[in-house]
Formats: structure tokens, C-alpha cells, sequence
């Protein structure tokens, strides 16, 4: 019976589940896969392990059975890779939209010299890259034990120019540049079925900068 189940969930079309900061590509999904918008109980700075918890009840509640394509965007990663570390045979794809990192305070920070001018700008970026609170550092410390993924089929967008202060010099610049595009290096580390993409020329916010880089990418695990 469970071979029978598993061959039935291979052949079934998988549907794409969308985080909230996603969820502005519903219809252009939908035109070609079914699609499944998740809104954690807290919203979108839910803590990560709480929303993995929740969603299989919210999916199961709805009818919506597996394979998933589970696209998740900045904070809303850490809740992706909490359920792809709990539930990876239900995953048929999982894209992460240049997704936060554990490590990215620290190391990002670590990139910006002591000689760079304290303007207002800075310190506010500075401030930023430190977190927001409880629900981050206990964010980033869960995430951090996950170290490995096996083989879910994973496809890592990163943005071409991170967001930064546009005073910084041109070698800082590059060096922040070369820090985050390291960050999302190690998401793609942890499965061995894996690819990262740099999304040239485009900021933070890829689902509004470049929409179409993150359908394709939809589009690769879900259309034959």
C-alpha cells in the first residue's frame, strides 16, 4: 500500500505552494500549475519551526496533496528549509527567492570596513542586518542545525545587486556583493540536487524586480 501511495504522488502534478511574499504570483502560477498560498498563523515573521509545524494541518485541511513546489522568498526561507528538513519526500522542487541566511548578520557586517564613512544610511543598514528581534535569532539558530537536505531538488535565486547603501564604495560594494552571493552558496549546498542562480542586475525583492526569473524557475519543476 505505501509503494502504491508513493507511485500515485509521483504521477500526481505537484502544486506549488507560495509564502506571502510570493503570493503576488498566484495568477501567473496558476496558468500552469495548481497553486497554494501558505499564511502562517503569525504571518510572515511567524517563527520558522512554528509555520513548518502548521503547514502540513493547513494543507491537509485543504485537499492539497503532495508533491509540493515550495517557493519561499527573504524570511520566509527559513520556514521552507524547516519543512524541506522534516518532510523532503513530499518535496518535487524547492525554490528559495533570495532567501535570509543564518549566518548573513555576522557575515555581512564582517564585510563592511571600519574606514567606510558612518553616515545616517549605513548605520540603518547596519541596524537592519542585525535582525529584528527574538523571532530572528531563534530563527537563525533552528535553521543553522540544518545541514543537510539529501537529494530534494532545490534551485537557489540570488540577487545580482543585494540591497545596500548606494554611498558605500565600489570595493565594498563588491565585497558585500561576493558575501551575500556566499550565503546563498551554502543554501545550495545542502542537497545534492541543487543549482544557484544569480539574477542579474536585480535587488532584494526578486518577485517584484523579476518576476519571470522566479516563474522559470517555478516552471522547471513543474512543467514536463
Amino acid at each position: 500500500m505505501a509503494a502504491h501511495r508513493l507511485a500515485q504522488m509521483k504521477h500526481r502534478a505537484p502544486t506549488v505552494i507560495l509564502d506571502e511574499p510570493c503570493a503576488r504570483l498566484r495568477d501567473a502560477v496558476a496558468a500552469f500549475a495548481p497553486v497554494f498560498v501558505f499564511k502562517a498563523s503569525r504571518g510572515f515573521l511567524s517563527p520558522p519551526l512554528l509555520a513548518a509545524e502548521e503547514l502540513p494541518g493547513v494543507l491537509a485541511a485543504a485537499g492539497v496533496a503532495p508533491p509540493y513546489v515550495y517557493v519561499a522568498a527573504s524570511f520566509g526561507g527559513f520556514a521552507a528549509l524547516a519543512y524541506a528538513a522534516r518532510h523532503p519526500a513530499t518535496l518535487a522542487g524547492l525554490v528559495l527567492v533570495d532567501a535570509s541566511h543564518p549566518r548573513q548578520s555576522q557575515t555581512v557586517l564582517a564585510a563592511i570596513p571600519p574606514s567606510e564613512p558612518q553616515t545616517p544610511a549605513l548605520a540603518a543598514f547596519q541596524q537592519h542586518l542585525q535582525g529584528f528581534g527574538p523571532v530572528w535569532h531563534e530563527g537563525c539558530a533552528a535553521i543553522a542545525r540544518i545541514t543537510d537536505l539529501g537529494a530534494v531538488p532545490l534551485l537557489v535565486l540570488a540577487a545580482g545587486q543585494p540591497d545596500m547603501p548606494a554611498e558605500l564604495s565600489a570595493t565594498t560594494r563588491e565585497a558585500l556583493t561576493r558575501s551575500w552571493h556566499g550565503l546563498q552558496l551554502r543554501h545550495a549546498a545542502l542537497s545534492s540536487r541543487r543549482e544557484l542562480r544569480i539574477v542579474a542586475g536585480a535587488g532584494h525583492d526578486l518577485v517584484r524586480l523579476a518576476p519571470d526569473s522566479v516563474l522559470a524557475a517555478i516552471r522547471e519543476f513543474v512543467v514536463p
